[in-house]
């Protein structure tokens, strides 16, 4: 069965799937006039090819991020399958994709400050790259909240890390200003900032959900079972591993809320955490039958409606 094969990989068949990952990311391309009308930047083709090896760039780091971190415990490639399988909707978001690569480090960071009463540097950086974001795609300054639940979690709440948080988000503001000074221009920093722009982007959401009813119910519907089954086996994962899907939980929570409210695009943020509660699933649900038929299923929809974009 795939599942059995992708937990606990052997080399080929890590690179068996970076070989089709590209592949399958890549099927847009047999469409020129799909690719040029679906990017804001000169040369479409190099920038949709970047996005494809930052993709897997991120499949990967992702998977290793979870697994680094204890969060799933057994060694898989499901995590990567999964991410590189809901990247069936992606074409025409560079932008998000950097962000949400970004937001790797970000995560990890937040994992990383487990267990300290100070994580001064982790906070630090976690700000830092925040700040970064925003400058990128304003309407990230939403998962600043993500850093006080870290630290209500894993009990680091306190006025001191706050401070860091704040001389982090800081920090590029100074850069700027202290480059600025040095040059002797004018300091203007909003020129480079602007303010998040919030919509309501549900009707569009509804729109493309009844063009593509089946396809997104089956995703729905894995979804849905997959945070059943996280809820009903929370009390047997390590104390780590419960606070850590805690933090993903109200990540999932926030970037469901970025891709509301923030333009079309960046539902593109909320695929990386919930990949990792789908892969929680498949790797750990006691129905495997059951889980390698969904898994299955799961594959070919996505192929299927990365094929369907360019007939």
């Amino acid at each position: 069965m795939l599942l059995e094969t992708l937990i606990n990989p052997k080399p080929k068949t890590t690179v068996y799937f970076a070989v089709i990952s590209f592949l399958f990311l890549a099927i847009p391309s047999l469409d020129n006039n799909l690719v040029n009308s679906h990017t804001e930047f000169p040369y479409p083709y190099l920038i949709f090819f970047s996005s494809i090896f930052i993709l897997l760039l991120h499949a990967f780091g992702l998977n290793n991020l979870i697994y680094n971190n204890n969060i799933i415990k057994k060694e898989n490639l499901i995590i990567a399958t999964v991410f590189i399988s809901l990247n069936t909707f992606n074409i025409g978001v560079f932008k998000d994709i950097i962000s949400s690569f970004l937001l790797l480090f970000f995560v990890n960071k937040l994992f990383e400050s487990y267990q300290k009463e100070y994580p001064f540097n982790e906070i630090f950086i976690c700000s830092l790259i925040i700040s970064l974001l925003v400058i990128i795609n304003s309407i990230m300054v939403l998962l600043l909240p993500l850093i006080v639940i870290s630290g209500l979690i894993f009990n680091f709440s306190n006025w001191r890390c706050y401070i860091v948080s704040l001389i982090g988000l800081s920090m590029p503001l100074l850069v700027y200003v202290i480059i600025m000074s040095l040059v002797g221009d004018e300091i203007t920093p909003f020129k480079y900032v602007s303010c998040p722009i919030f919509s309501d982007n549900i009707a569009d959401l509804m729109i493309f959900y009844k063009a593509n009813i089946w396809v997104a119910n089956i995703f729905i519907i894995i979804t849905t079972i997959s945070l059943f089954e996280f809820f009903n086996w929370l009390y047997k994962k390590s104390i780590r591993s419960r606070k850590s899907f805690f933090i993903l939980l109200s990540f999932l929570i926030i970037s469901i809320a970025i891709g509301i409210f923030g333009n079309e695009k960046n539902w593109y943020i909320v695929l990386a955490p919930i990949s990792v509660f789908i892969a929680n699933y498949f790797t750990y649900t006691k129905k495997r039958n059951l889980a390698n038929i969904l898994f299955y299923v799961f594959i070919f929809t996505s192929l299927y409606y990365r094929c369907m974009i360019i007939i």
